[in-house]
C-alpha cells in the first residue's frame, strides 16, 4: 500500500491537487477559535476571495476533464471563484465527493446544515455543482448526510460515537442551531483535553485510496490523456496524508516529501 511520491510539471501530470483559499478562520490567531461556533464550516475571507479569483487565468488556459471537490463550503466557494470567467464555464460541472473531506478537528470541520450548502451550490449555480456522488454515499452510511463525516471517526468508541450522534440529531431536529453549535464546540473541546483525534491518518489514507479507485474506474479510458486535467480540491491535512508514504502514515506521521499546500495553491501529482 502507498502511492508513488513523485510530483511533475504541468505537461507531465494529468492530476492537480488544490487546497481551498483562505477562510475567515485562517485569519484568526486566537487558539480558542478552533472551538468557536461562528467558524463552523467557515466561508472564505476577503483575501481568500481575492486568492481564488487570482487563479482564473490558470484555469482559463487548461483543458478540464473533471473537477472533484470536498463537500465543505470553503472548497466549493473557491472553485466557483476560480471558474467564473472560464470560457467553457457553462459546460463545467463540479462533482462533490465525500472522501475528500478534511479530518474533523475543529469547528470549521463541522458542517452545521449541508442543505444550506446545497442551496448555495447546485446545478443552477453560476458553475454547476453535482451532489450525486455525495448523495449516493449518504444512503449507504448510518449517519445522516449532515453528519456524514462521523463515518470517519475511527478513533472514537462505537458506543460513544452513537451517543454523540443521537444528541446532535436531537438538537438538529429541534432547529435550535445555537445550542447545536454549542454542543459541537463542547465535543471538540473534550477531545482536545484528552489529546485524542477523531480520525486516524490510516483511515484518511484509505479514504484517499477509495477516491483513487473511483477515479481510475471512472476515467479508465482517458488516464493516458495528460492534456485534459482532473482537478481535486480538498484540504491541507488531507492532501498531505494522501501524498505521504504509507510507512509514515501507519506511524501517525506525514512524509517530509508530502504536499503541504498554502491556501489556494495548486500542485500536480501522480495519482
Amino acid at each position: 500500500m502507498g502511492i508513488i511520491n513523485n510530483f511533475f510539471s504541468k505537461k507531465q501530470s494529468k492530476f492537480y491537487f488544490m487546497r481551498h483559499a483562505e477562510t475567515i478562520y485562517n485569519t484568526i490567531k486566537d487558539k480558542s477559535a478552533k472551538y468557536n461556533p461562528i467558524y463552523a464550516d467557515c466561508h472564505l475571507s476577503p483575501e481568500g476571495i481575492k486568492q481564488s479569483k487570482s487563479k482564473q487565468d490558470f484555469f482559463n488556459k487548461i483543458e478540464i476533464e473533471a473537477i472533484y471537490c470536498s463537500p465543505y463550503f470553503r472548497a466549493i466557494e473557491t472553485l466557483q471563484n476560480c471558474l467564473e470567467t472560464h470560457p467553457n464555464k457553462e459546460k463545467i460541472i463540479i462533482y462533490i465527493h465525500p472522501k475528500l473531506a478534511e479530518l474533523t478537528g475543529m469547528m470549521q470541520e463541522f458542517i452545521i446544515d449541508i442543505n444550506e450548502t446545497k442551496k448555495n451550490f447546485n446545478m443552477n449555480s453560476k458553475i454547476k455543482v453535482n451532489w450525486d456522488i455525495f448523495d449516493e454515499y449518504a444512503t449507504k452510511i448510518k449517519f445522516r448526510e449532515n453528519l456524514f463525516f462521523m463515518e470517519n471517526w475511527d478513533l472514537i468508541d462505537e458506543n460513544k460515537r452513537e451517543e454523540i450522534y443521537q444528541k446532535l440529531i436531537e438538537l438538529y431536529d429541534k432547529k435550535d442551531m445555537d445550542i447545536y453549535k454549542k454542543q459541537v464546540s463542547e465535543i471538540i473541546q473534550a477531545r482536545y483535553k484528552t489529546k485524542m483525534k477523531f480520525e486516524s491518518y490510516s483511515h484518511t489514507y484509505q479514504r484517499f485510496l477509495d477516491f483513487k479507485n473511483y477515479i481510475y474506474e471512472k476515467h479508465k479510458n482517458s488516464m493516458n490523456d495528460i492534456e485534459n486535467k482532473i482537478i481535486v480540491v480538498s484540504h491541507k491535512l488531507f492532501i498531505s496524508i494522501a501524498t505521504s508514504d504509507y510507512g509514515n502514515i501507519i506511524k501517525g506521521k506525514v512524509s517530509s516529501s508530502c504536499l503541504t499546500l498554502d491556501n489556494c495553491e495548486l500542485a500536480p501529482f501522480l495519482m
